[in-house]
């Protein structure tokens, strides 16, 4: 667990970073929905910390109780779980956003292809596809927004037989079976789709903010 705790503090530090740098360097107005995407994600880090610390907390009372730590370590999961589904929930709506802000992109009207719905997803296929990220930051795209699916959508289940690593860290899949990752993965999979959306939206900025 001292393992997970250094996860979590990393996270919290590094969406503050972002934060801080959207603020400096790419907001242009007071709240600004990019760098606030970054503060939401930050805050409830935060919150995650110190409901983690609660369990942990709990778990330094139970150690002769093997079913009863288990049950409180898979609550930590579930703490942990949520935390990524809701950044991705902010970063998806902070990525429709950026479309409607950086009118001089295209990306809007090849992400919609002629559909009347924006998704995460096809935004970030369509952003590949533009140059707005190489082929690593793709894959990684792909594969963490298929974890969000089947976390949201389908109980963790997994619906294909999968394997693949993220920052080093092993996943896999098999249809109707639970999908495997160590105690941290929810902790790394919002890490890492944190800095993905952040690289991103240096590189729209980069390519269309208005001069």
């Amino acid at each position: 667990m001292n393992v997970m705790t250094a996860a979590i503090d990393s996270f919290v530090e590094t969406a503050r970073g972002y934060a801080e740098r959207v603020d400096s360097n790419i907001a242009d107005r007071e709240n600004d929905f990019r760098s606030m995407c970054f503060w939401n994600i930050h805050n409830r880090a935060v919150m995650t910390r110190e409901i983690v610390g609660f369990y942990m907390g709990l778990l330094e009372k139970v150690d002769d109780d093997p079913v009863l730590r288990a049950e409180i370590l898979e609550r930590v999961v579930t703490v942990t779980r949520d935390m990524f589904v809701d950044t991705v929930s902010s970063i998806e709506k902070a990525s429709k956003d950026c479309l409607w802000a950086y009118r001089e992109s295209s990306l809007k009207e090849k992400a919609l292809n002629g559909g009347s719905h924006l998704y995460l997803r096809n935004i970030m296929t369509v952003s590949a596809e533009e140059g707005l990220m190489d082929e690593d930051e793709s894959c990684d795209w792909d594969n963490i927004l298929l974890m969000r699916n089947l976390v949201t959508h389908n109980n963790s289940m997994g619906d294909r037989s999968k394997m693949f690593k993220v920052d080093g860290v092993g996943f896999s899949m098999r249809p109707n079976r639970m999908m495997k990752g160590g105690m941290c993965s929810f902790v790394v999979l919002t890490r890492k789709i944190t800095e993905l959306f952040y690289l991103w939206l240096e590189a729209m900025d980069s390519r269309h903010a208005e001069v």
